[in-house]
């Protein structure tokens, strides 16, 4: 859940909250990568939409459609939830509404399926949703006993 097409077709703006700055995009797009990463969203709703929805009933909806994106290829969702507040931080600029990590097969996969037109189209609902958002590639490993 990348959030923005990773083709030429894309604008970005530096600190917008919402997409990837160039150099945020680059530098992921060049970590060296095999086998699945686990994407952590934290996510921070508008009060209210363009259309005058809350952001969370927008965003929701998108989460509804890209699921499906990211079954139809082999991820899944690993977990969500909403924060109970900030323990350790700043308690304004660590708030966050939701967390959720979705786990993709590959770097690659989440790729194609931020690149595909499909996506593109649900897409709106994210942006129209988010008042900001933080994502964070991860790879996830298992801890032997």
């Amino acid at each position: 859940m990348l959030g923005v097409a990773l083709t030429g077709n894309c604008t970005y703006t530096a600190n917008m909250g919402i997409k990837p700055t160039k150099e945020q995009l680059t530098a992921f797009l060049a970590a060296p990568s095999s086998g699945p990463i686990h994407m952590v969203n934290l996510l921070k709703f508008k009060a209210k939409t363009t259309d005058d929805k809350s952001g969370e009933a927008s965003y929701n909806k998108y989460g509804e459609n890209v699921i499906k994106m990211v079954t139809e290829r082999g991820g899944k969702l690993v977990w969500h939830g909403k924060p109970m507040g900030v323990l350790i931080g700043d308690n304004e600029a660590d708030k966050w509404d939701y967390i959720v990590i979705i786990e993709y097969p590959s770097r690659e996969v989440m790729i194609e399926m931020t690149s595909n037109p499909k996506y593109n189209e649900i897409h709106g609902d994210r942006e129209d949703g988010l008042e900001r958002t933080a994502l964070i590639p991860t790879r996830p490993f298992t801890v032997s006993s």
